[in-house]
């Protein structure tokens, strides 16, 4: 393993250092070639322009003066990228956390510290914001022109869900003046689990010599690959009675594989000229049905479960916009619409909070001894269910001065409103029809169900709003070199309204219980004053071009996330956290084989924006700031062009810890208590400590054959993949309980033949089964649930045949 490794890190980030040496002594550097030259040299054994807009404005990957890495649509196909997990692995300086498809958070460069109700990256369908954290957006990866990421924070022409970086999905537009269309059709299965077929198809209809429209559309059927085995628990009902004890069966769940996707969906945009302007509108649905868990339990075996209620997480979202671009005069205009709406019903087995209390021993009967009108125990098992609807409303204008005033100048102004509304139950099902006589310890007074069969309810409302002014520059000093400048000023405000606890506290404020049904906001315990931010971001950087194909840069900036108010009503708000970014960088090209591109950075965090857990609060919890934490970090990625060969790499190290102390929580106040110095047991974690989540080394090494078998061209392609071991949670307490992730290293590989307009591609993913661990997650707070925690893997092995024809 750790050769391995070390074989993929010298390759990805040192060996790649050494290539432009090699190119170097074998000729001088040839011109940048224009973007139809490149194209035609790619056709004859050259390496193809990479265009990019993560400036707002379309230019050569080479030119951009940050760190970004760009995915185009040659490279998604040739990886089989359809989800988010399978270009994510290629992405060196990007991390993630998760529960399974459209559950998971993303992390740049070791910013990775849970915390916050708005993510610390973004990630943009177009030009429109989709982040949510803890649950980003399932985007199912077809006719996309490319997937861009933009590592550190983007505060500048970006806003408040960019503190460490930005992740964009850029789809294909509709092109006038030319037909074109395509369908691609895939049987697959995990090798261990079950078969699977996708289905996916795109055109491209030119309505005259103004108006084009395209359309595409998928449908994907995943096989499971977690088995839910059979299992047994017999519940002491908190107290030491022999008799009086319930036990539990999972028989009827008994399923293999029984965590398959289903997911459909389409999009439709246009293009419309009319004169000076150009109208870009887009919609985009998708719906997904992800049915059990994707994290497994290694106590109970490989790829192994037992749940004793059924999860399902059922998503469905729709995304309008309309993007227009025109001319004011001689300045030029772009605007920017989006509105998304996205509706998330999700079931999930919380059996394991449960026999947390059972196993604390007598005492807790009025969490499990319930009785029926029969006088029979009921099953004291939790289950989850939640509702989640989030609705986001953007707005961005952007004037760009003429291109003859001979410096760039672009300023705008953003706004955007997000509400999120849930209406969750932690319950116990037939909690509601309890005889009250018999039932708890000694007699119930009221029936612990405070809202259907809900033990505990979350019934809340968050708003949302940013206000954003910005400008960025560029001003020539010399034919060489390029100042750029850029401030964004904003305002931040957000609240919590509604009501989240047990029957208990609402009783104590007056309220009726249990809550109407279909009712929402019947009582209400969380409803401070809304939380308000302002300030500022900056960006300044220069840069080098030394020759026409190669440039050096320094680059300045710095990201936030505003602050706000916790969910959890006992807990009080938190402050915003901050990141600054110091960063240099080379992009180089080499006589149109090798493209070679690097950056050394350093990363300062503040007000770490942190979720803590408080003991005796049912598993819900709240953010509190962690104080700092500094990054130190390289990556670099390469492509090498040899004939009908192509080798590429990418990878990234990041060192992550903190900078001061952080002290455990104040179970008063909670709180953090204000100074730990020199008091170990009140430290929960050191300064030194690492954040968790990432890996100090992630990389990616392929190669890539293409040539000609007769009368068809063959291809052939094999991709190394590798991490090191990553911790699991920033409190070194709690992540002894959890433990490490594990490195790890797997490969892919692919081979297929084409002719004319059809490929025939087989494949096979992890081909030798490694089980990769991303992360570690538990049901309720890590101090009960630890012992009953799952891991979520990386892709298993998985192989399938697709077919693609291009008209």
């Amino acid at each position: 393993m750790r050769r391995a490794l070390g074989i993929l890190g010298a390759s990805t980030v040192l060996s790649s250092m050494a290539l432009p040496v090699a190119a170097l002594a074998q000729s001088a550097p040839a011109p940048a070639p224009a973007p139809d030259a490149a194209a035609a040299d790619n056709g004859t054994g050259g390496l193809g322009e990479i265009v990019v807009t993560a400036t707002r404005k379309a230019e050569s990957v080479q030119k951009v003066p940050i760190s970004i890495q760009a995915l185009g649509a040659e490279k998604l196909e040739q990886h089989q990228v359809s989800t988010f997990a399978d270009y994510a692995s290629m992405l060196p300086s990007v991390s993630f956390s998760g529960l399974g498809p459209g559950q998971s958070e993303v992390y740049f460069r070791g910013i990775a510290v849970d915390g916050g109700a708005l993510s610390t990256s973004g990630t943009y369908l177009d030009d429109v914001p989709i982040s949510q954290p803890g649950r980003m957006p399932e985007v199912h990866i077809y006719d996309i022109e490319r997937v861009e990421a933009l590592s550190g924070p983007q505060g500048t022409l970006y806003g408040a869900g960019s503190l460490a970086g930005t992740l964009r999905i850029i789809t294909n537009k509709a092109k006038i003046g030319k037909f074109e269309a395509g369908t691609d059709v895939q049987v697959d299965a995990y090798g261990k689990g079950a078969a699977g077929a996708m289905v996916e198809g795109f055109v491209n209809i030119p309505v005259n010599e103004h108006i084009a429209v395209r359309m595409m559309g998928f449908y994907d059927h995943e096989g499971g690959y977690i088995d839910n085995t059979h299992g047994t628990y017999t519940y002491q009902l908190g107290d030491d009675d022999p008799n009086t004890t319930y036990t539990v069966d999972n028989a009827t769940l008994v399923q293999k594989n029984y965590n398959p996707v289903d997911s459909y969906g389409g999009r439709v945009n246009a293009t419309i000229e009319a004169g000076d302007w150009k109208l870009y509108p887009s919609v985009t649905y998708q719906y997904l049905d992800a049915k059990g868990f994707f994290n497994y339990d290694p106590r109970v075996g490989d790829l192994q479960v037992h749940d004793y209620s059924p999860t399902e997480n059922v998503d469905k979202w729709v995304q309008a916009s309309l993007t227009i671009q025109g001319k004011i005069g001689d300045f030029d205009l772009v605007s920017s619409s989006g509105y998304f709406r996205r509706k998330i019903h999700n079931t999930s087995d919380y059996t394991y909070y449960s026999v947390h209390y059972d196993q604390l021993g007598p005492g807790y009967e009025n969490y499990l001894k319930f009785r029926d009108k029969s006088g029979n125990f009921i099953n004291p098992t939790q289950s989850y269910i939640g509702r989640l609807t989030q609705t986001k409303v953007t707005q961005e204008l952007r004037l760009s001065v003429p291109k003859e005033w001979g410096f760039d100048l672009t300023v705008g102004g953003f706004f955007q409103f997000q509400k999120m509304a849930q209406d969750d139950d932690y319950q116990i099902p037939g909690l509601s029809q309890i005889d009250l006589a018999t039932s708890c310890a000694d007699g119930c007074q009221w029936n612990p169900a405070i809202k259907r069969d809900a033990f505990y309810n979350q019934d809340l409302n968050q708003r949302f709003r940013d206000y954003a002014v910005f400008a960025e520059g560029t001003v020539p000093i010399t034919s060489q070199i390029k100042v750029t400048g850029g401030i964004r000023v904003f305002k931040a405000n957000n609240s919590v309204y509604g009501f989240s606890g047990v029957a208990s506290q609402a009783l104590k404020l007056g309220c009726t219980v249990p809550f109407p049904a279909d009712q929402r906001f019947s009582c209400v315990n969380n409803n401070k004053p809304a939380y308000n931010e302002t300030g500022e971001t900056h960006k300044v950087s220069v840069t080098w071009q030394v020759t026409s194909d190669k440039m050096v840069y320094a680059t300045y900036s710095t990201g936030f996330r505003p602050g706000g108010t916790n969910q959890l009503p006992e807990m009080g708000t938190y402050k915003a956290d901050r990141l600054a970014n110091y960063e240099v960088g080379v992009k180089t090209s080499w006589n149109n084989k090798l493209r070679w591109n690097a950056a050394v950075y350093y990363e300062k965090w503040t007000g770490v924006q942190y979720t803590v857990i408080p003991l005796g609060y049912f598993g819900n919890g709240g953010t509190v700031n962690a104080g700092a934490a500094r990054v130190f970090g390289i990556e670099s990625d390469f492509d090498l062009k040899l004939g009908q060969f192509t080798i590429s790499g990418s990878g990234s190290y990041n060192d992550a810890k903190l900078t001061q102390d952080f002290c455990v929580l104040d179970p008063a106040t909670l709180t953090p208590i204000s100074d730990c110095t020199g008091k170990p047991d009140e430290i929960a974690a050191a300064k030194g400590t690492r954040l968790p989540r990432q890996p100090r080394f992630k990389g990616q090494l392929s190669a890539r054959y293409e040539g000609d078998l007769g009368s068809l061209n063959d291809f052939a392609q094999v991709t190394m993949h590798a991490q090191t071991l990553s911790t699991s949670n920033l409190d070194t307490y709690k992540n002894s309980l959890l433990g490490n992730t594990p490195g790890f290293v797997s490969f892919d590989f692919s081979t297929g033949v084409s002719k004319d307009n059809w490929t025939l591609t087989a494949f096979i993913e992890n081909v030798f089964d490694r089980r990769g661990e991303l992360s570690k997650n538990t049901f309720c707070a890590i101090e009960y649930c630890s012992g009953s925690s799952r891991t979520m893997p990386i892709k298993p092995q998985y192989f399938g045949l697709k077919y693609s024809m291009r008209y």
